[in-house]
This record gives structure tokens, C-alpha cells and sequence, in this order.
């Protein structure tokens, strides 16, 4: 058991044990109060009648003569000596005691005789009201102190109970601090919620949340993984390539010059693919040495959409733009030149010859909208979930070719529009072919 639960226990359990103590203590003073009400001595000449007969036994006949005399019918008249003891043995209360003594003062309101026995034995006569009314004779009998059965039956139940409640609330923190250590550990599949059953409360929300973020982590993890396994493939292909030609050279001097230019060339692209692994590494983990300032976004994707055409003419393809009035936005501008220079290549290149690629924006409640669509055959669902995700090439099933470059041109561009705190996501539209839809706010910092 642990700290938090002998805290919740004893908490609790002290807690009710001292509640349970005051109503204890308040219903059985409420209960003496009553009884010390009902102790009401009689004044009537009943009682008076049944008072003076015992008192004359007593004087001529003493204690010892009345108790034979009277031992099979006990009168209602209580006999008490000084020692506060009755003569025939019956319980008479501290408090009814104490109202007969402070009774003698005022004689003439009570029924009440002090009397003397020849032996010199001094007794307290009276008679309460109680005694004759059945109703009130069990109100006397209620116990002086509270009763021991009935708090040691408190006591166990309460333990049983507060026990039960410390367990029900300390063990599923128990078993979330469990798959913590595990999956502190390396067990990333580690799960809470199976173990925590039907609970409804705090803690299984809690242990919702840890599962949540175990997953979230486990595919990070997993993302990194097959990141570094691709980018070690990705180099490992060039580096083959620039091994090779240098083997070559050594071996056929006479191809020297034509080696150097395979050289070259797969130097530029281990440029590029490592420019493009360090831009995404910086946007990854939030780093921005780009100058930000005010600028038009319209103008951008104008001057991106005119590059565009020149390399999208040569292809017998054109790209259409719906230019919209000046919307100016703050940010980075060589990121989001190069997000959408990516993103419309990309759709230039699926999109089939003599068909288009259309390109519009739009200024809807203070974001701008860019929509870019292209003519091809869309994706499949799967290749939808992971098409921002790096080294990610998708098939051209008619021409069964991948997308040119190492897919990380759209993973930079989600970074970079997430960045800019937009939002970037792809559908497959009704007249076929996929739409990559792009979000920015119109005045943001970075």
C-alpha cells in the first residue's frame, strides 16, 4: 500500500469517527436531557396518602419491619437512605436524587417526607411520575454512558468501508504509475485504460489522457524511426554512386572527365537532399532565421504561378490562377514561397497533358483560402493520412512512376504553413483529381 493510500484511510476514517463521535455525544445528551425531564416528582394527594402510611411504618416499626411487611407488593413510594441506596433495591437516578433533595426546601409544592426509624436510620420519601407510566418507564431505562456494542460495530464498519474507498481511489493511480515506469522504460505500447475497467471519474479521464499521449509518442517515435531509416537510405544511394565513380576513375583514367561530371552531379544531390533534411530539422524543432515582414500574399503565388507556367507550357499543361485583390499577411517570405512552390510542382506534375491545374484564393473571416487542384487521379485514402509525412512519393499509376525528389517537399510545406499558424490538407474533389487546400491568417506574427 502506498503513502496516498494510509492518507486517504486515516483521513477519511478520522474524519468519520470524529463525526460519528459528536452525533454520538449530541443524541445521547439529547437523550439524558430527556430523561432528566421526565424525572418530575408527583404533587397530589395520592402520592401524598401513599407517602404518610410509609413514613408512620417507619417511625414506629423501622426499615426492617416495613421490608417484611411490604416485600411481596413494593409500593410506588421510593425509600432512599443517606447513601442514596433504596430500600427494596430499586435504581433511582443521580438526577432524581438530586430533584427530591432540593425538593425538602419546599415541601409544601412536593410530595416529599424526610423521615427517622427508632434505629436512627434517616430516609428520603417520594414518589416520581415515571414510575407509574408505562410509556415513560423504558425512556428510564436508556444507559447512563453510551453504549461500547454499537460504537465497536461503528469502528469496524467504518474501517471496512474507508479501507474499501481508499483502494477504490488509490489503485487505479497505482496502476497509472505503473505503465509509467514501463513506458518510462521503453514500452511505448503500454496502455492504462484496459486495466482500469467501467470507471467514470477524474482518474479515468486521467488515465484516458496518458494513453492519448503514449500514443501520440509511440507514433513520433515510430515517424523518427522510419525517418532515420529512410534518410540512411536516401544517402546511402548517392554515396554508393560517388564511391563507384571514384573506383571507375581510378581504374579507367581515360574516363576521368565523364566520372567527374557523375561525381558532381550526385554531389548536387546530396546538396540538395541534405538542404532539404536541415530545412525541415529547423522548421521541426521551430526555427525561423527567415526575415518576416508585411507583404502580399496575391503577389506570391502570382509570381510562383508565372514560374509555374513556363515549366508547365514545355509539359503541353497550364496553370490557371484566380488572382484576388491585395491581402496582406505577415511572415516569412521565402517559406511560403517555397510551401506553395511545392505544392503547385507537385500538382503540375500529376496533373495528365492538355489538362490544367487551377489555383484560387480566397478571403473568408480574416484567413485567406488557396485552394490548388489538379486533373490527375487522385490518391487512395491511405496515401491521404500520410502525404505531409516526409520521404512520402506517391505512385502515378497511369505512367507507374513516383513523384520526382525525395518526398519531403510537401512535409516542408506543412511545417512552414504551420508555422505561419495555418493549416494545410488534401481531398480527392468530384471532378477527379486531388485538392491540397491551404489556410493562412491574413495579419499574424512569427
Amino acid at each position: 500500500m502506498g503513502r496516498l493510500f494510509w492518507k486517504i484511510f486515516f483521513g477519511f476514517w478520522l474524519t468519520l469517527i470524529l463525526t460519528g463521535t459528536i452525533v454520538g455525544g449530541l443524541v445521547w445528551q439529547h437523550n439524558k436531557k430527556l430523561i432528566e425531564q421526565l424525572e418530575i416528582l408527583i404533587k397530589n394527594p395520592r402520592a401524598d396518602f401513599g407517602i404518610n402510611i410509609v413514613a408512620k411504618l417507619l417511625r414506629k416499626e423501622g426499615s426492617s419491619a416495613l421490608k417484611n411487611l411490604i416485600k411481596r407488593r413494593p409500593v410506588p413510594v421510593l425509600i432512599v437512605d443517606d447513601n442514596g441506596s433504596e430500600l427494596f433495591g430499586r435504581q433511582v437516578s443521580d438526577i432524581m436524587l438530586r430533584k427530591a433533595r432540593e425538593a425538602l426546601k419546599t415541601p409544601q409544592q412536593h410530595s416529599i417526607q424526610q423521615v427517622t426509624t427508632p434505629e436512627g436510620e434517616h430516609f428520603l420519601l417520594f414518589m416520581p411520575s415515571h414510575r407509574n407510566h408505562p410509556s415513560l418507564r423504558q425512556q428510564n431505562n436508556l444507559p447512563q454512558y453510551p453504549p461500547l456494542f454499537p460504537l465497536m460495530i461503528f469502528f469496524i464498519s467504518s474501517l471496512c468501508f474507508i479501507g474499501g474507498l481508499a483502494w477504490y481511489i488509490t489503485q487505479p493511480i497505482r496502476l497509472l504509475r505503473e505503465a509509467t515506469n514501463r513506458f518510462a522504460s521503453g514500452k511505448l505500447d503500454t496502455r492504462v485504460m484496459p486495466n482500469i475497467g467501467q470507471r467514470r471519474d477524474e482518474i479515468t479521464d486521467l488515465a484516458k489522457d496518458f494513453d492519448y499521449m503514449a500514443e501520440q509518442v509511440q507514433q513520433l517515435v515510430d515517424v523518427q524511426k522510419r525517418l532515420l531509416n529512410d534518410v540512411s537510405h536516401e544517402l546511402r544511394s548517392p554515396l554508393a554512386r560517388l564511391q563507384l565513380a571514384v573506383e571507375m576513375s581510378q581504374q579507367y583514367p581515360e574516363k576521368t572527365d565523364q566520372l567527374l561530371q557523375r561525381i558532381e552531379k550526385e554531389s548536387q544531390r546530396l546538396d540538395v537532399l541534405i538542404g532539404e533534411l536541415l530545412t525541415l530539422s529547423r522548421l521541426e524543432a521551430g526555427v525561423n532565421n527567415n526575415i518576416t515582414d508585411y507583404f502580399d500574399i496575391n503577389g506570391l503565388i502570382e509570381s510562383i504561378a508565372n514560374d509555374a507556367r513556363f515549366e508547365a507550357k514545355s509539359q503541353n499543361k497550364q496553370v490557371i490562377f484566380h488572382n484576388n485583390s491585395e491581402v496582406l499577411i505577415y511572415g516569412s517570405i521565402e517559406l511560403l514561397r517555397r510551401a506553395f512552390d511545392n505544392v503547385i510542382r507537385n500538382a503540375i506534375f500529376h496533373t495528365p497533358k492538355t489538362t490544367q491545374v487551377t489555383i484560387t484564393l480566397t478571403n473568408e473571416n480574416n484567413h485567406i483560402k488557396v485552394s490548388i487542384f489538379d486533373c490527375g487521379i487522385g490518391v487512395t485514402e491511405d496515401e491521404l493520412v500520410q502525404l505531409f509525412l516526409p520521404f512520402v512519393r506517391i505512385n502515378d499509376n497511369k505512367q507507374n512512376i513516383k513523384t520526382p525528389g525525395y518526398g519531403l517537399g510537401l512535409a516542408i510545406a506543412r511545417r512552414a504553413i504551420e508555422t505561419h499558424q495555418g493549416s494545410i490538407s488534401a481531398h480527392n474533389h468530384k471532378q477527379g483529381g486531388l485538392c491540397i487546400t491551404i489556410r493562412l491568417p491574413c495579419k499574424i506574427a512569427i
